[in-house]
């Protein structure tokens, strides 16, 4: 039977993948138990929603810095791979537009510096943290497109291992600057380490300099250009929504239910991340480049069926073990003073397998551009967040707000279901 089990690795892809894809996932969820500890312990509840908080503008910075191209450098590297004057005019169009994203938005935070702390932070001063975010953006944004292209490349061996480096430089620098400077240092340290990882990024993609030199600034396209726009468009819109969604709640939560609250929420949330994220990271790493090759329905379809039959049974067991290890998993990655959050996994729990299998199919929207759908069904699920948890949390407390979550995703779903139903159920192309 494990000669058997090794035979199948060996002969799939996608489980070779997973299979070295999980071993980045369990030094992420080592080290972001040391930094969810060393949170709870130093910076309690409060502390824990303040740098979700900062992640998640963090995050919403990231998106318009870099255009929201993302995951339109991952297609069009896949497609251009093998030409080279193809890649190169692609390449020079995303440089320029890049240079002029990134230099609008920093000269935006700069400007607006103590706008964007009371509405991150409230009342506290952490208007020096935002000026230094304005000040390595660039760097987060060549970290972004140089990871992306590698993605494209089909190098997975690669990215992964960016991906390690960065979790356990996370949890140095993050214990370096809390244990010198308690929550300020903390904050600093969300902002810092995409930059410092860009030297990791570097070095495991020196192959392809010659390659990545091939831009230049009079190789501008025009139709290149639009096709970014495009990705943009989607990214943009949809995509930006989402922090500024949980900035919201997060916010709605301090204000109706108190910080220690949103803690709690923001305690389940890291939880949710931690065992999603090996299925998010594989769905980034490989799905998304298989489905950008894919040109038949048919291979679109064993795409989707390869991921439910293949991933899907071990995320299944993976959320029942958690389920009944809860309060234990509450205690050792925070204490006790979040166990409250322990209630609030059923409902989360339940969103998120429903989330995941929507997922899989979504990433076809990014692969093929199918713009306006998913701009239109991201702005529904994000505007679905929103008013769910506003709905619920006054009317049953800190649990409405993962009612809402668990309730948007099945819809969330069955509406992605039913777009692609005809093409994974009727269609023999």
């Amino acid at each position: 039977m494990l000669k058997a089990f090794k035979t199948a690795i060996q002969q799939s892809t996608l489980l070779k993948v997973t299979s070295f894809n999980s071993f980045s996932v369990v030094i992420k969820m080592i080290t972001g138990l040391g930094v969810s500890k060393l949170t709870a312990v130093l910076l309690g509840p409060q502390g824990l929603a303040l740098i979700g908080n900062m992640r998640d503008a963090l995050e919403l910075f990231h998106k318009f810095s870099s255009g929201g191209l993302a995951n339109a450098v991952v297609k069009y590297s896949a497609e251009h791979k093998s030409n080279p004057k193809a890649f190169s005019t692609f390449l020079s169009t995303l440089v320029w537009s890049g240079i002029i994203a990134c230099g609008l938005i920093m000269a935006m935070i700069f400007l607006f510096s103590e706008v964007i702390n009371t509405f991150i932070f409230g009342s506290r001063d952490f208007v020096s943290i935002i000026r230094v975010m304005a000040l390595v953006l660039p760097l987060h944004v060549l970290n972004i497109y140089l990871i992306s292209i590698l993605k494209g490349f089909s190098e997975f061996s690669k990215v992964i291992k960016i991906n390690i480096a960065s979790h356990i430089l996370n949890l140095l620098l993050f214990a370096v600057l809390v244990f010198a400077a308690d929550l300020k240092g903390a904050l600093l340290s969300v902002v810092l380490v995409p930059s410092a990882m860009l030297a990791f990024t570097l070095y495991h993609v020196r192959v392809y300099f010659g390659r990545l030199n091939s831009f230049s600034f009079g190789n501008f396209s025009s139709p290149m250009l639009r096709n970014l726009g495009q990705f943009a468009l989607m990214t943009l819109i949809s995509g930006a929504s989402f922090p500024l969604v949980f900035l919201g709640i997060r916010n709605f939560l301090i204000n109706t239910l108190g910080v220690a609250e949103a803690g709690y929420w923001e305690a389940i949330l890291r939880i949710s991340n931690y065992y999603l994220l090996f299925v998010l990271s594989l769905l980034n790493l490989y799905i998304l480049p298989k489905l950008a090759e894919a040109q038949t329905k048919s291979e679109f379809r064993d795409i989707i069926f390869s991921f439910y039959k293949q991933i899907l049974p071990i995320f299944i067991l993976g959320l029942a073990v958690v389920y009944l290890l809860r309060d234990w998993i509450v205690l050792l990655i925070f204490s006790k003073e979040f166990l409250p959050a322990a209630d609030l996994f059923l409902w989360q729990m339940l969103g998120d397998f429903f989330r995941v299998m929507a997922l899989v199919m979504v990433y076809q929207f990014h692969a093929k551009k199918m713009m306006w759908h998913y701009i239109l069904t991201d702005l529904s699920l994000a505007l679905g967040l929103y008013v769910s948890a506003l709905y619920f949390i006054p009317r049953v407390g800190l649990e409405g707000v993962v009612i809402g979550h668990a309730l948007t995703y099945v819809v969330y779903f069955l509406i992605i279901l039913s777009l692609f139903s005809r093409t994974l159920f009727f269609s023999r192309a």
